[in-house]
């Protein structure tokens, strides 16, 4: 067979360095047919005699780092076929033993790809190496070529039979910093010792995840395990972004920002979950466990963070500050929420002015603000809360999502030891709806604990609102009178989502942790 035919699209999309995501060396499944694959590319492209015999074994066999690499691929080929994953040539990128590599993947797992690509399984998009700016070079880009998606189409492994996040480090210290000689920042993971918090901190997570993993959380309404949304900024503005909302997209980690010298006191926000990357409008039809849910969120609550009196909502001024710009007072809420939390992540005023441009839509009035007219809102917003005045523009935010993460991390702990999920989206979470009183209960308990005060909450869910005459024997309410009652709305399933469902049940009853719960 030709390689034209062999690397054929099947009505694929051309190969697109944008639409790509960086290899995940953290899946693993010993599925039979999965191992059976693996061993047969194994000797087919000769991979096997880079298992050298000796008494010296790897902790990482060649085979093993096949099966992480087809994994990856499998994966990828069943969320979103035309996807592609960023894979670093370079054997600096896999450093053993390193903390963000415990998985033990060498400079081998080249070796592996190369044979793959040459026996037409994958094929590739070269790096790019700017010769300007290191910030601006792309590592390769690989995909599975319709010779190997001939063997996926075989396979009946399901994405629950896959582990993810096998070995992953779950507490990660990061930084930015500017390369010398670079005028762009580049982002470092940091190593580090581990501490009593740490490790308290990652077992917990670990705890948190594998509740995550048995539980079902699903959307009703989408047909497809994915929701598909448009990229507003960046390199890739314009195009689509397809998010899977299955397995393989639920492992939660904590970020921690700065050095260690900074004692684990900057972010610490949890990420990772689906429920993060989707449009919030979406998050209400969310279903945990096949019910529906109930978003609640703290009421500006980094402002609120630093009041010494918190403010329902303190984004609202008294008056309207530029009337011939900005007239609607909700639109100039907006504005001042934007600026100010801006204000709060900045280091200076005018770093501040440039972010809330930066992060307002082309064409928007907001957006041609000048430094002046903004410099209006901020001053009237410091001349309401004088308090503040001090705060803004020194830069905040790290010690102020540590604050946060805090008390979410009270939150998530106190749900996952009652074996209930709850799902962060930093200061909102969703939980099922009949266990809203109780999350409401937990956050002003984790609030006036981490923070010293409560702080007003709002609620989030899929309800509608229906006029009707009702009576009872309450004072007030002997005669009928008109009223307005919140009536909950359910999503309409879809049969997709009735079969992912069913899937997933059939695959909980099989595993040691369903029948560990229900003792």
């Amino acid at each position: 067979m030709e390689a034209e035919a062999l690397s054929g699209s099947d009505n694929l999309a051309k190969m697109d360095r944008w639409h790509s995501v960086v290899l995940d060396v953290h899946k693993w499944s010993d599925h039979p047919e999965i191992k059976q694959l693996t061993d047969e590319l194994y000797v087919t492209c000769g991979i096997n005699n880079l298992d050298k015999a000796g008494n010296r074994k790897p902790k990482k066999t060649a085979n093993q780092m096949l099966r992480v690499l087809l994994l990856d691929l499998y994966v990828n080929w069943l969320n979103d076929p035309d996807l592609s994953i960023g894979f670093s040539k370079n054997e600096k990128s896999y450093k053993v033993g390193g903390r963000y590599n415990q998985v033990h993947i060498s400079p081998k797992i080249i070796d592996v790809e190369r044979l793959l690509h040459e026996a037409e399984y994958i094929e590739e998009l070269g790096f790019y190496r700017s010769t300007t700016s290191h910030s601006d070079s792309y590592t390769t880009r690989i995909r599975h070529t319709r010779k190997l998606r001939a063997e996926f189409q075989k396979l009946t492994v399901a994405p629950y039979d896959i582990d993810y996040g096998v070995d992953k480090e779950l507490v990660v210290l990061q930084r930015y910093y500017v390369p010398e000689g670079e005028t762009s920042k580049s982002l470092e993971k940091i190593d580090y010792t581990d501490t009593e918090f740490t490790e308290n901190t990652r077992q917990k997570l670990k705890t948190y995840n594998e509740l995550l993993k048995h539980s079902f959380i699903d959307i009703p309404s989408l047909n497809e395990p994915y929701v598909e949304r448009e990229i507003t900024k960046g390199k890739r503005s314009g195009q689509t972004q397809r998010i899977s909302i299955g397995p393989d997209n639920k492992l939660v980690h904590r970020v921690f920002n700065g050095t260690e010298e900074d004692n684990w006191t900057k972010g610490g926000r949890f990420y990772g979950g689906w429920w993060l990357q989707i449009p919030k409008e979406l998050r209400k039809d969310i279903y945990i466990n096949d019910q529906p849910t109930v978003e609640v969120d703290y009421k500006a609550l980094h402002p609120n963070l630093l009041l010494e009196t918190p403010e329902r909502d303190p984004y609202h001024l008294d008056r309207l500050i530029l009337p011939e710009i900005i007239a609607e007072p909700d639109r100039q809420r907006s504005l001042v929420k934007s600026l100010i939390l801006m204000a709060i992540n900045a280091t200076s005023p005018d770093k501040a002015f440039q972010a809330f441009r930066n992060d307002q839509k082309t064409g928007t009035i907001e957006k041609s603000l000048k430094d002046d007219q903004l410099r209006l809102f901020l001053d009237a917003f410091t001349d309401k809360y004088p308090e503040l005045k001090d705060q803004l523009n020194t830069g905040k935010a790290l010690e102020l999502m540590n604050t946060d993460s805090t008390i979410a991390a009270l939150v998530i702990n106190h749900f996952t030891e009652q074996q209930i999920p709850v799902l962060c989206i930093h200061d909102s979470f969703t939980i099922q709806r009949d266990k809203e009183h109780q999350l409401k209960e937990a956050l002003h308990i984790a609030s006036v604990q981490v923070a010293g005060k409560g702080i007003e909450q709002d609620s989030k869910s899929n309800i509608r609102a229906i006029r009707t005459r009702i009576q009872g024997n309450i004072n007030r309410y002997s005669e009928l009178r008109n009223a307005t009652i919140n009536i909950p709305t359910k999503v309409a399933a879809t049969d997709q989502y009735k079969s992912r469902k069913a899937k997933f049940y059939k695959w909980l009853e099989t595993t040691s942790y369903s029948q560990n719960i229900n003792q």
